[in-house]
């Protein structure tokens, strides 16, 4: 089987949860992967993401005599790879080949032969050029910012690889409206079922109502979970908005699990509207602590809208990791979410609509320990016939296969 080079802007990164879970899931498919990236990323990442973060090579790691030992290796595709350096737009000439020599230097040295960006940016373009030099096969794929708000020469990019690679449907239409002659594969962000995973026995109808009696005897408080960037693409200002539309007595308390841009601002929207007994900023938090704490809320709660920039979550995994926790899930329908989610798995509104977002929170607790229950239910089946990471692998694995 091909051993890929896993090309990266920077690794490990905390929020980029499925980088690690697909590297790992290829390994289990049989392939042996490089990650190479162009920095060490300084701040927080995964626990699990450690034995791969130990064998990471970084090319601003290396001088430049390893561009010069990456001649060596350049095969009859140096006109395809000069030419496409020119034409692209987003990277300085010089530094875009000597980062792509030394690509093909780390990643020939290791005897990779397909080399497999994420994001379509400056890692892609230094992949197609690494690839043609070297006469490898190369791919591509793209999660949202960077084809929606900040896109460089994608459709340069998407007529320069052998293969493209989209994280929802409605990405895939846009890849071929822009370029209607490349191969374009739906491949999902899977999740790791082994780790996200519950006690997943069935409920009955007389369980259900002893549960929903204890809760209503208990009288506990109402509360919901974000986790994710606090950035415009996550709808945060539409969620303290509905939650302002609510009754003081009917306010769950949300917790906010991330960190971002926006946190100070959401922090005086809050304090204005009297919302800071309802709103706790968490910070950021590795995977592990999801997986040990969900049981400690009623449902995430993620409002998913389109930025003022374009930017946008295109295949959100923290959905399905939710949904394979069974934890119910308020969202939007808007992008990837319109797909993983269906009426029987979920709640979801229009985005950037806080009286619609407050009536679903409503909604959601009118329904029946039963109703939430078999909800729960269809969204864990969803996610585990659809969404695991190793199918997902299985099948961008035979993509790979089937390019010499």
């Amino acid at each position: 089987m091909k051993k890929i080079a896993y090309v990266l802007a920077s690794y490990p990164v905390l929020s980029e949860t499925f980088v690690g879970t697909e590297m790992r899931n290829m390994q289990l498919c049989g392939h042996d992967i490089q990650p190479i990236a162009f920095h060490r990323h300084q701040g927080q990442y995964q626990a699990q993401d450690q034995a791969l973060k130990d064998c990471t090579l970084f090319l601003s790691e290396h001088s430049k005599l390893c561009a010069f030992k990456g001649l060596a290796y350049i095969d009859l595709g140096m006109l395809k790879a000069i030419k496409f350096s020119f034409l692209q737009q987003g990277l300085p000439f010089n530094s875009l080949i000597a980062n792509a020599l030394k690509l093909v230097y780390l990643a020939k040295k290791n005897n990779c032969t397909h080399f497999h960006a994420h994001f379509a940016q400056g890692s892609a373009a230094t992949a197609i050029v690494a690839a043609r030099l070297c006469g490898a096969t190369v791919s591509f794929v793209a999660h949202g910012y960077d084809i929606y708000a900040t896109p460089q020469d994608l459709e340069l990019k998407l007529n320069a690889v052998d293969f493209a690679i989209a994280v929802c449907q409605d990405m895939v239409n846009d890849f071929k409206n822009l370029a209607p002659n490349v191969a374009v594969s739906l491949v999902y962000c899977g999740v790791e079922l082994d780790r996200f995973s519950n006690n997943h026995s069935p409920m009955t109808e007389q369980n259900a109502t002893t549960t929903e009696s204890i809760r209503n005897v208990q009288c506990k408080k109402n509360k919901l979970l974000f986790i994710g960037r606090l950035c415009e693409t996550k709808g945060l200002f539409t969620l303290l908005h509905a939650l302002k539309l609510l009754p003081k007595t009917k306010r769950p308390v949300i917790d906010l699990v991330g960190d971002g841009v926006l946190k100070s601002d959401l922090l005086q929207f809050a304090d204005a509207h009297q919302l800071t007994e309802h709103v706790n900023f968490l910070g950021a938090k590795q995977s592990s602590w999801f997986i040990s704490n969900n049981h400690h809320y009623d449902a995430m709660i993620v409002p998913f809208e389109l930025a003022s920039n374009g930017d946008r979550d295109t295949g959100p995994v923290v959905v399905k990791e939710a949904m394979a926790l069974k934890l119910p899930v308020i969202t939007t329908y808007f992008m990837g979410c319109k797909e993983f989610i269906t009426r029987s798995t979920g709640i979801q509104v229009p985005p950037k609509n806080p009286v619609k977002l407050a009536e679903a929170i409503i909604k959601f607790y009118g329904l029946s320990a039963w109703d939430i229950q078999t909800m729960k239910n269809n969204a864990y089946d969803r996610v585990r016939q659809l969404y695991s990471a190793e199918k997902q692998a299985v099948k961008l694995s035979s993509i790979i296969e089937q390019y010499q």
